[in-house]
């Protein structure tokens, strides 16, 4: 694919998405965050006003409040209402899986990339208990008293899930320079990408001033100079000018620590889940 050289010049990123370097992450270490949302996100509201008598808020006694309807995963909208936040703003979870024992017991795992496995990332009820799990670590959750719930219910704003991008594609050279993209999540058809490139612990957005996406791959456009990311099943290159520099793809999902934690792109950033704190 050849990409148009404009009179400031582009840099123009091909990525070609037929092989298996397209995947979702998953697991890292948690790091500090802040409590801002990422930037520029305007995160829609969801009205919880059929469901609200419905609903339990449980704290962990530190500010940090789980709103759910318990044994909810019976229903045909399985798990579709369970929010984490402050207790004035809270987001929904992505809930990946479930399981219950009649009304004794339940547990479901949340979408959390931060976690070495899936199952780390997990609410669960038993013995008369609320539990959350991130990675190693266990948290004890209380039902707060049912006036307190209602008066925090009727008070705060419950919104869809805070983080609404997903890996796309990771590479990198042989001096450690990595090329990372991901993508906007909804709607499925959304050009909405970004690129990121730059060592461990320190890449950069590259701000893209235009996207082409067709049935051969994308192409990204920034605005120095005239480059090429390629990534398919069988090559992964920058090209810069003639000179070219054969990249290592990495598979996202064995790489979502390095990801999420160690490259940079995320730093500072909430993921809007339990495990941003817990």
């Amino acid at each position: 694919m050849r990409a148009r050289r404009s009179k400031v010049g582009i840099i123009s990123v091909c990525l070609v998405v037929a092989g298996s370097i397209v995947a979702v992450a998953d697991g890292v270490a948690r790091s500090k965050l802040v409590t801002k949302p990422e930037p520029g996100a305007d995160v829609p509201t969801v009205d919880v006003g059929p469901v609200k008598d419905k609903l339990e808020i449980l704290s962990d006694g530190k500010q940090h409040y789980l709103a759910l309807i318990p044994f909810d995963q019976g229903s045909d909208a399985a798990w579709t209402h369970v929010y984490y936040g402050d207790g004035k703003s809270f987001y929904a979870l992505r809930i990946i899986g479930s399981g219950a024992n009649g009304r004794e017991s339940f547990d479901f795992t949340f979408w959390e990339p931060r976690v070495k496995a899936r199952y780390q990332a997990e609410v669960s009820f038993k013995a008369g208990k609320y539990e959350v799990q991130c990675d190693t670590r266990q948290t004890e959750l209380a039902p707060l008293p049912r006036s307190e719930a209602v008066a925090m219910i009727a008070a705060a704003t419950f919104h869809k899930p805070l983080w609404r991008f997903h890996a796309f594609a990771l590479a990198r050279d042989d001096r450690g320079t990595y090329y990372y993209v991901d993508r906007q999540r909804e709607p499925e058809d959304s050009l909405n990408f970004r690129l990121y490139s730059g060592p461990r612990g320190a890449v950069k957005p590259l701000k893209m001033v235009n996207v082409v996406s067709d049935s051969e791959g994308q192409i990204f456009s920034t605005k120095s100079g005239d480059l090429r990311l390629v990534l398919d099943r069988h090559e992964a290159a920058w090209v810069k000018g003639k000179a070219r520099t054969t990249l290592v793809p990495l598979p996202i999902e064995d790489n979502a620590p390095l990801i999420y934690g160690d490259l940079g792109a995320y730093t500072g950033q909430r993921l809007g889940t339990p495990c941003d704190d817990l």
